[in-house]
């Protein structure tokens, strides 16, 4: 991590042939240079629903989950047949190929054809908690880092979302503070700027990385920059009627007294 931008550089480069998938931030589909977007917007709901559920859903779960109250079968195949068009087009498939798959009773996106940042992100999750190398720790957690540009599906509101985006925000975090943990003893430096990117891009109200960030600080003797990052969090707490807990102060008086 060469500088504080690369810590949590957004994006990742698509593998050849497959369209480009990003639901870690604003959503973005793309193939090539070219960007895809669906008219429809049970399209965009049904493609939002399965790039986040890598084994597929239901019809009866996406209805339920997208439409519920409503008759979903008509919905559903519309989406499916938007998706399949739009995809078509952007890729210059012919008309039988199929971009939504049916296995059993799931509808799910073909690993064949698109690559999904949230799926890598997953992966870099799971290769971090079992990694048997520190070496191997270290790069998985980047990876997930990296991958992490902002909120999943942010400037959705749908109430399904929001557990997800909740679940992958606290990923996020958990990895940024093991990464700078396994790196501060031999670069301190790279351990701050981990953390100074994840309480702005990540969690800017998380008290376990705003005191982690003041205690590197604080070793460093970087006084003003404790002094700072305490301010900084009461005024994200504040946003959300909160203050510094007795922890955070503890944390911060002992460097500053």
């Amino acid at each position: 991590m060469p500088g504080a931008s690369a810590g949590l550089r957004s994006g990742f480069i698509a593998a050849a042939g497959k369209a480009k998938a990003e639901v870690l931030g604003v959503p973005r589909l793309s193939y090539g240079r070219s960007e895809i977007s669906f008219g429809r917007a049970e399209a965009r709901e049904l493609f939002a629903l399965l790039s986040v559920s890598r084994d597929g859903v239901s019809a009866e779960g996406i209805a339920e989950t997208l439409w519920p109250g409503e008759v979903g079968g008509r919905r559903l195949e519309s989406a499916v047949r938007e998706i399949n068009r739009a995809m078509r087009q952007a890729t210059g498939c012919a008309t039988g190929v199929r971009f939504v798959l049916k296995s059993g009773e799931r509808r799910l996106l073909p690993a064949a054809s698109f690559d999904v940042d949230f799926w890598r992100f997953e992966d870099a999750c799971k290769l971090a908690s079992i990694a048997a190398e520190d070496a191997m720790r270290v790069a998985a957690l980047h990876e997930v880092l990296a991958l992490y540009r902002g909120a999943l599906l942010a400037g959705r509101d749908d109430l399904w979302v929001l557990p997800l985006r909740q679940a992958a925000q606290r990923q996020a975090a958990d990895a940024a503070e093991r990464l700078a943990e396994l790196v501060r003893a031999d670069d301190p430096g790279r351990a701050m700027d981990v953390l100074r990117l994840a309480v702005e891009r990540i969690d800017p109200c998380s008290e376990t990385l705003w005191c982690l960030l003041m205690s590197v600080q604080g070793e460093l003797g970087r006084l003003p920059a404790v002094r700072r990052s305490f301010e900084l969090l009461r005024e994200r707490l504040a946003e959300i009627d909160a203050v510094p807990s007795a922890q955070a102060r503890q944390v911060y008086e002992r460097f500053i007294r």
